[in-house]
């Protein structure tokens, strides 16, 4: 045996090796089917196969195959089973009390068991990056440092989820415990966030769209690894997909690898201070670190609670809609019970006795209590600002305004006026955040504001609203939300983020309106549309270039493309004038990128680069000058072909009590 002095014992670790060398060996096997072989087999006819056609070289498949090899995944898999079988002897009693009756101290056993966890876990991932240069160099590239870049990532992930290994088996004197501690630990913040965006959904005005907004954050490391240090392809190909136009690539997210490196090293060094002065008799305890029993105790009572409480309020609101103050009193009702009751399961299962019911205990129920209604009333009285963020203008990338269509504002005019118009329609909100309940007779939709922060981060609020002309609309409610709009059904707004931003520089490329009549033989209306078959392509375009002009003058007079608030699928206004017949077209621009605002919104923007959009229309009788243009250019020839959504019903018989169609 070594000295007592010493932080590593030969013998230890041979003897740990020998316990987790085949745990190594399968970590191997899979690595090596995931790189070098799987890049074989797909790569086997390079010369002739469809990618070799478009113009992909052997670097590009390199690349490409390496930026999708799972990293963090793995690391933190392997980090478990072997730290946890290296030192398996601290959850049985026997084995614990017999490994510290060895001449060896504590430091010996501790960085000991992490070197011979570091080689049976980091040892596969060398092997397998030689390997796979070797493959590389050997099909034809020399460009091999995607390899070495995803050996670094998957190194220092290796180190991190070790010592987050460490820090849980420390905390705890059962084996069971400690890998449920591990996964908890490293989703422990976006598990917090969670609650809490569950929480804001369910009981704060405007957070109906909370859970979209997250992030995942450097706290979540099995998360934010993955997305944000990673080696990167990006192959474009032409319009068609059909060839490779163009190629980049880089290696993202090296300064986080040195901050996981260096928190590595700091948890490392929290777990030795721990193991230092783990009892022995801790073997079996749920918690065996006294500082981390309220914490845990706390923390499960209040997270746990405060999710279950709120969603059990809004579970209520299925046999009857709360009002925004009734719903908090209810969910607090439920928060303090559920909370109560968690409090004490986990004092039972720290102390391993039904018998907590003790005046200590009980002070410190009702002192955690206490703080959970502070933070709850706290939510409810906004003193967190959140129901009333609104972004500062310098740190946005984009606002969107989300209703009957999606419309995203890249330039700070329109951020600065989205951002006015949220803060007027917020001033209103203590009568806003009761719309749907007070008057749901009124049919309500929702209003979704968005906004992309230059730094990365989402945020999205949500809110219901009623038609403006309903009955029930104050003259409150009208002032906040009219001016929402009045400024997305400017002519200018729709031109640009309904059609799109080649509204007036593409042409259009294809266009189709669909007529119906009713055939008494087939009890149905029969589809129809002008094809123009025997026209050329150019006298096509032109025959739509002057629909699309008329149709343009109908946007500028606000018949086409105006939004409402509310929705009422049984207002014969609108089902009398909406036509059930299909009016779409598709605009094309070869120089200019066509910007989505829907993909935008949706963070889809880079999947796929479009130089042509199809759009939409839905038509009304009032639609004047494109109806004209298109009976003058013979996409109908006869009005009675022109079916509004309630003709449609009426003619097919549907009731308010059967299927219909609805616009």
């Amino acid at each position: 045996m070594q000295s007592k002095t010493s932080f590593f014992n030969m013998t230890l670790f041979k003897k740990n090796i020998s316990r987790t060398w085949i745990a190594g060996l399968v970590y191997f096997i899979i690595l090596i089917l995931s790189l070098p072989v799987t890049f074989i087999i797909s790569n086997a006819n390079a010369a002739d196969d469809y990618m070799a056609d478009m113009g992909y070289t052997m670097e590009m498949r390199l690349y490409q195959h390496m930026s999708v090899v799972p990293t963090a995944s793995f690391a933190m898999v392997m980090s478990i089973i072997v730290t946890a079988i290296t030192f398996w002897y601290l959850f049985s009693k026997r084995d614990n009390y017999m490994m510290h009756s060895f001449p060896v101290n504590r430091a010996s056993l501790f960085f000991t068991g992490i070197l011979s966890s570091m080689v049976v876990t980091l040892l596969p991932v060398l092997v397998t990056a030689i390997l796979m240069t070797g493959v590389a160099v050997g099909m034809g590239t020399a460009s091999v440092s995607c390899i070495w870049y995803w050996t670094i990532i998957v190194v220092v992930s290796t180190i991190l989820f070790t010592s987050i290994a460490m820090f849980s088996l420390m905390t705890t004197g059962q084996m069971v415990t400690a890998i449920l501690f591990y996964f908890t630990f490293n989703f422990l913040y976006l598990l917090m966030e969670l609650a809490f965006r569950l929480t804001a959904s369910a009981l704060m005005f405007g957070m109906g769209q909370a859970l979209t907004g997250i992030t995942f954050k450097i706290w979540s490391p099995i998360m934010f690894i993955p997305v944000n240090t990673s080696v990167t392809s990006d192959i474009q190909t032409d319009d068609y997909g059909s060839k490779v136009i163009g190629f980049t690539h880089s290696f993202d997210g090296a300064q986080y690898l040195l901050i996981y490196f260096i928190a590595a090293l700091v948890i490392i060094a929290i777990s030795f201070m721990m193991y230092k002065k783990k009892k022995l008799e801790t073997v079996q305890d749920f918690i065996s670190v006294p500082w981390l029993k309220p914490v845990f105790s706390v923390g499960m009572s209040f997270f746990i609670s405060m999710v279950a409480g709120a969603s059990a309020a809004s579970m209520l609101e299925v046999f009857k809609p709360f009002s925004f103050n009734v719903r908090y009193i209810v969910a607090i009702i439920f928060i303090t019970v559920i909370g109560i009751v968690i409090f004490y399961a986990t004092q039972m299962m720290i102390e391993k006795t039904l018998r907590v019911f003790s005046v200590k205990t009980l002070s410190k129920c009702l002192g955690y209590t206490v703080a959970a209604l502070v933070v709850i009333l706290g939510l409810r009285l906004d003193v967190f600002k959140i129901e009333d963020k609104v972004p500062a203008e310098k740190n946005i990338e984009w606002a969107a305004i989300s209703g009957e269509y999606t419309m995203v504002f890249q330039d700070q005019k329109n951020i600065k006026q989205v951002r006015e118009l949220h803060k007027n329609f917020l001033e209103d909100k203590k009568e806003l955040r009761d719309v749907a309940t007070l008057f749901p007779e009124d049919g309500t939709s929702t209003l979704d504001i968005k906004y992309k922060l230059k730094n990365g981060d989402v945020i999205v609020r949500s809110y219901d609203v009623i038609n403006t002309e309903a009955k029930d609309a104050t003259a409150t409610y009208v002032a906040a939300t009219q001016p929402i709009l009045d400024f997305v059904n400017k002519p200018e707004i729709i031109k640009e983020h309904v059609i799109g931003n080649t509204w007036n520089t593409g042409f259009i490329k294809e266009m189709t309106f669909s007529t119906y009549i009713y055939d008494d033989n087939v009890k149905d209306f029969v589809y129809d549309s002008n094809e123009f078959v025997n026209l050329t392509d150019k006298e096509k375009r032109e025959k739509y270039e002057r629909v699309y002009k008329a149709l343009l003058k109908d946007v500028d007079e606000g018949k086409v493309f105006v939004q409402k608030f509310g929705y009422d699928e049984d207002d014969a206004s609108i089902s009398d004038n909406q036509l059930y017949n299909d009016f779409y077209f598709t605009i094309r621009d070869e120089k200019n990128i066509y910007i989505s605002d829907l993909d935008l919104y949706w963070g889809e923007q880079f999947v796929q680069t479009m130089y042509e959009q199809d759009i939409s229309v839905a038509l009304t009788r009032d639609c004047k000058n494109v109806l004209k243009a298109l009976k003058d250019e013979e996409f109908y020839d006869d009005d009675d072909k022109l079916v509004t959504y309630g003709e449609y019903n009426k003619i097919m018989g549907y009731n308010e009590d059967e299927s219909y169609a609805s616009y």
